[in-house]
């Protein structure tokens, strides 16, 4: 999804599919006729601040995984007794008790949703920093090279000599001089309400 909205940036740059060439534009290279090739793929995997990124956004899903994980577990260990203590409970004492396990964990499942539907939020952020970037670069290296139009790697079997020109590593060089990190801007995780302690239900009578 990520490396797709990258690609997608490239290739929608002001005049990535048929527009002039600026003519006001000086080219530091001697301009080229036909269109500039772009691995996307590379670009959302090599360009340093994506990479950053990406290992940022993983090594907050272990720590939340492992948060996650760790609620579930204090659950299970704390409504353990009353587990083993079924049969000797009164019914419907023991479906309340059931029924207050099944609130929490839906309030465990609950910060969990919250967890990562902030981390996608504070990705998207990171990544149109990014691309913000990548289309001021994308745009200068197609004036620089007199050429219209970007073409994605992945589209191009062969390219003739003369008509066509990879500009992946010259973005990426650029990019990566101009933005060499991002710092994702992860919320605080959200609390879920506070659980009374779990009691052992009254026998039956």
């Amino acid at each position: 999804m990520i490396r797709s909205l990258i690609l997608a940036t490239v290739l929608a740059l002001p005049g990535a599919a048929y527009a002039a060439t600026p003519t006001a534009a000086a080219p530091a290279a001697p301009a080229m006729a036909g269109f500039l090739v772009m691995d996307g793929e590379r670009l959302a995997t090599e360009a340093t601040a994506m990479k950053s990124v990406f290992e940022q956004i993983a090594r907050r899903r272990d720590v939340e995984a492992a948060a996650y994980n760790m609620a579930l577990d204090k659950l299970d260990t704390e409504f353990e007794p009353i587990r083993q203590a079924q049969t000797t409970m009164d019914a419907a004492e023991y479906q309340k008790a059931v029924d207050r396990y099944d609130g929490i964990r839906t309030q465990i499942d609950g910060v969990l949703a919250q967890v990562q539907d902030d981390m996608n939020k504070a990705g998207e952020k990171a990544i149109a920093q990014f691309q913000t970037v990548v289309t001021t670069v994308g745009q200068q290296v197609r004036q620089d090279r007199g050429v219209s139009r970007f073409v994605d790697s992945s589209a191009v079997l062969y390219i003739r000599p003369g008509s066509g020109y990879d500009a992946t590593d010259e973005v990426l060089k650029r990019v990566n001089a101009r933005l060499p990190d991002i710092k994702v801007d992860f919320p605080a995780r959200p609390k879920a309400a506070a659980a009374e302690p779990a009691k052992v239900p009254a026998k039956k009578k």
